[in-house]
């Protein structure tokens, strides 16, 4: 076993600042939006002249009016890009840089390299009939890989999802917007939860529920854990095809079934039941009793 302490990424060590000369948005139009902000799909001058395409992430500041709490989040997310200018791993998305506020929203914008695939859950919708096995566990352990290496610099994602696991060219897997659900305020006007829209992958004490049985109360904060929870939701997805709780519309109705203790995936729509008995344990309610992402990587390279 490895006794010696993570090596943890750095605080002081800033992104570079791309200039906004240097982007050429490619439409008038986001490419996609999401819980976040959006993505620009846009053009980048490199210092030898040529153009490569480039995404470019705009933070929404929704229900943000004050200018002092602009300007704190602002410095919350120049300090996510401090952290994530650092990280290098095949499975993990790579930062460029960042693009001052004013460019592309009242915030900063985070560059980092066009994903040709586009997310994990579109790609799924286009690839999963007939997709095999072996890929189905290439892809669940590049997941592994690239969470894992996260937790290893001790940085915990906090909204894991198919969405924001994108694919390039060659049909590699990049975890992105870690870090994201911690930066901006909840949004008052719906669930009182950061982003409801991926409430189907978040675990119990997402919501403060708490079982008998665990001693710690959730507090919404994002955990090792919790990414755990996550990751297993993301197993079973790409094992069934289905997302979590797929028979369930309504986040109301998903925030109750989680309340209920009702699993987000019905044992018969996993195609594989070693997959299920070996990743069920992720999906336990007491965040104690589920698997180190250490852990996952040892089943998956055994």
């Amino acid at each position: 076993m490895d006794d010696h302490p993570p090596e943890l990424v750095q605080s002081e060590i800033e992104p570079i600042l791309i200039p906004a000369t240097n982007i050429v948005r490619d439409s008038e139009c986001p490419t996609s939006s999401g819980g976040f902000g959006d993505i620009w799909k846009c053009s980048m001058a490199t210092p030898s002249g040529t153009q490569r395409l480039v995404a470019v992430r705009s933070i929404r500041a929704l229900f943000v009016a004050d200018a002092m709490r602009l300007k704190a989040i602002g410095k919350k997310i120049r300090r996510k890009a401090y952290v994530w200018i650092q990280l290098k791993h095949n499975h993990v998305l790579p930062l460029e840089g960042m693009i001052v506020a004013g460019e592309f929203g009242p915030l900063p914008a985070l560059v980092s390299p066009w994903m040709e695939e586009g997310s994990l859950v579109h790609y799924l919708e286009r690839k999963f009939p007939g997709m095999a096995e072996p890929r189905k566990r290439e892809l669940i352990w590049q997941v592994a890989a690239g969470v894992s290496y996260l937790h290893g610099k001790d940085v915990v994602h906090g909204n894991l999802t198919t969405i924001n696991i994108l694919v390039d060219s060659s049909g590699c897997l990049r975890v992105a917007d870690f870090g994201l659900s911690m930066i901006l305020p909840k949004d008052e006007f719906s669930t009182g939860f950061r982003y409801p829209g991926n409430i189907r992958w978040v675990p119990p004490e997402a919501f403060g529920f708490r079982d008998e049985e665990d001693e710690e109360e959730g507090d919404q904060k994002p955990t090792k854990a919790w990414d755990v929870y996550s990751y297993g939701c993301i197993v079973f997805q790409i094992f069934s095809g289905n997302q979590p709780y797929a028979w369930i519309k309504r986040n109301f109705d998903i925030i109750t079934a989680n309340f209920q203790g009702r699993v987000p995936f019905k044992p018969e729509v996993i195609q594989s039941y070693e997959v299920y008995e070996q990743f069920s344990p992720c999906l336990n309610k007491i965040p104690a009793n589920r698997p180190t992402m250490d852990d996952i990587m040892r089943v998956l390279e055994s």
